[in-house]
């Protein structure tokens, strides 16, 4: 079922991959224009 809709081509997952990446960089930048504090460090879970 998954494979009708290239849920498991490369493409596919390509483009799943750059969706997540845009949805990150669009917080991100919205939190920077609108001066929202920084809640959490990504060192603490740098292992």
């Amino acid at each position: 079922m998954f494979d009708l809709y290239g849920a498991r081509t490369p493409t596919g997952i390509s483009i799943r991959v750059a969706q997540r990446v845009l949805a990150l960089i669009a917080a991100i930048s919205r939190n920077r224009a609108t001066g929202q504090p920084i809640t959490r460090s990504l060192i603490a879970y740098d292992h």
